[in-house]
């Protein structure tokens, strides 16, 4: 899945958690209510304490003053060289009963045995687990080995945002749902490629995200299950035929410029927006391909009444300068055409094993994940829901698209050898350009990735030194208000 500081920003937390229920350890009766006269401290693993305290601790305390919480910050975890094993070193050192973390730290602090199982949890509380996305609960599930450690209140995932105006005035077929990556680039081969740089309208824009022009291929690939390099990032994993082919559909693309080929962006392990990105938000694209944050990032140009899973439209409430837009579903592989390869769940809400207070701080989890809660981020984040029935936000935008596709199960590649992601940006957008400006064919740029690519990677795994990939240590998701 990708990717957060993992997709590299910290988005504020606007949740407002407060206290109901109550569980039991394993094997135990339903407890009683928790009793409001009792003084209670839970200790809370958190980003920081104010982020804390403005989205969770002052409406919880309000209503339970009775409740004190100890927060304990994870920011140093977060911006550490391995943020799982200073989330490690945290817990060991603070103990505390509910710990916020990443997949990554979820999946490491689960297989070691630190966090509470909750199973029997769900079922002694009466938690409604089937309320949740079924997707959600079962990224968790795989990553805790068959049992359930953490939930998550948000996920996010990919769908194709359009421009119904494009579309209108081109006689082109609008796209629908569970279109193959294939038929959207054909889609976007339809469009005209007249004008200049400053002028010319693309079938299909980069993602704000796209870091560099090799990441649509990236994204066709995992598509079908495929990832460049194996989990251990010693061997790359390019000799399927499959990627040849996706290699040549992209570049093609870019070089009928029917498909915007991105500049490749200065930096590494952040995320920086170019310019290229806001080509869909300013109506120079047709589609393009990204996750819910993007309903936000298109401000007052977007006519978000426009977003409909049926193509339906308000154009009573649209304004001459805002960008009609509709959505359907990512575009997925035809042998897994109800999967796709871009869930991402960021912020995970889990017990520590060691915790003498399970109960409470499962009281705790359990209400972020309930309707009540739910209700009140639907009004404020911009992440998805993993709580059922909040398809539509306050908005009235209609998210379903988001929810009708699960995770494809894939092989992924936590830690890189160190400086190696650079050295490989480097390599495919040079081969990139050269195969898009006619200087190479797309065959020799192609077997000239696979080769100089193997060359750094061995070079890179030389050194022994690792960095984490696939998002930083903040287990908070990107959220924004409205």
């Amino acid at each position: 899945m990708k990717h957060t500081l993992g997709r590299g920003i910290i988005y504020s937390l606007l949740l407002v958690i407060i206290l109901a229920g109550c569980s039991s350890k394993n094997g135990g009766s339903k407890p009683s209510a928790i009793d409001p006269d009792k003084p209670v401290t839970l200790k809370v693993a958190f980003i920081n304490e104010q982020m804390f305290y403005q989205s969770y601790g002052n409406v919880f305390s309000a209503k339970y003053p009775n409740v004190q919480f100890e927060i304990i910050s994870t920011m140093d975890a977060a911006m550490s060289a391995d943020p799982t094993q200073a989330m490690i070193d945290l817990i060991d050192e603070s103990q505390p009963d509910v710990v916020m973390l990443t997949m990554t730290q979820y999946e490491t602090l689960a297989a070691e045995g630190r966090l509470y199982e909750l199973d029997s949890m769900v079922t002694q509380s009466g938690f409604e687990l089937e309320q949740m996305v079924e997707g959600v609960v079962q990224l968790l599930r795989d990553a805790g080995g068959g049992k359930l450690y953490g939930l998550s209140p948000t996920f996010n995932t990919n769908a194709l945002y359009y421009n119904k105006d494009l579309f209108a005035k081109y006689g082109i077929p609008e796209p629908t749902d569970f279109m193959t990556w294939e038929e959207v680039l054909k889609l976007a081969a339809r469009f005209p490629t007249d004008g200049d740089d400053e002028t010319r309208i693309y079938g299909l824009a980069s993602s704000m995200f796209a870091q560099d022009a090799f990441q649509l291929i990236k994204d066709m690939a995992a598509a079908k299950g495929l990832n460049y390099l194996n989990s251990d990032a010693t061997e790359l994993t390019m000799s399927e035929p499959e990627w040849k082919e996706i290699f040549r559909e992209v570049v093609e693309g870019y070089q009928a410029k029917t498909i915007h080929q991105p500049a490749p962006q200065k930096g590494e392990g952040g995320m920086m927006l170019s310019m290229d990105s806001m080509l869909f938000n300013n109506g120079r694209a047709a589609m393009v391909v990204d996750n819910s944050n993007m309903i936000n990032f298109g401000g007052g140009r977007m006519a978000v009444s426009a977003f409909s899973s049926t193509g339906g439209s308000n154009s009573s409430s649209s304004k001459p300068d805002e960008l009609d837009m509709g959505v359907v579903t990512a575009p997925v592989d035809a042998a897994t055409p109800d999967m796709t390869s871009t869930y991402t769940v960021s912020q995970i809400f889990s017990i520590n094993a060691a915790s003498s207070q399970a109960d409470m701080a499962w009281a705790f989890i359990q209400y972020v994940h309930g309707d009540e809660a739910a209700k009140i981020r639907s009004n404020t984040a911009m992440d998805l829901q993993s709580r059922l029935g909040y398809e539509t936000n306050s908005n009235g935008v209609n998210l379903e698209p988001f929810y009708k596709l699960k995770p494809l199960p894939m092989e992924t590649t936590s830690w890189y050898p160190k400086g190696f992601r650079s050295s490989f940006a480097t390599i495919t957008n040079e081969e990139i350009s050269a195969a898009s400006s006619g200087s190479k064919s797309v065959d020799e740029a192609f077997e000239a990735i696979v080769n100089r690519g193997a060359d750094a990677l061995a070079e890179a795994n030389l050194s022994g030194e690792k960095e984490q990939g696939g998002g930083g240590g903040f287990g908070a998701s990107v959220m924004f208000t409205r």
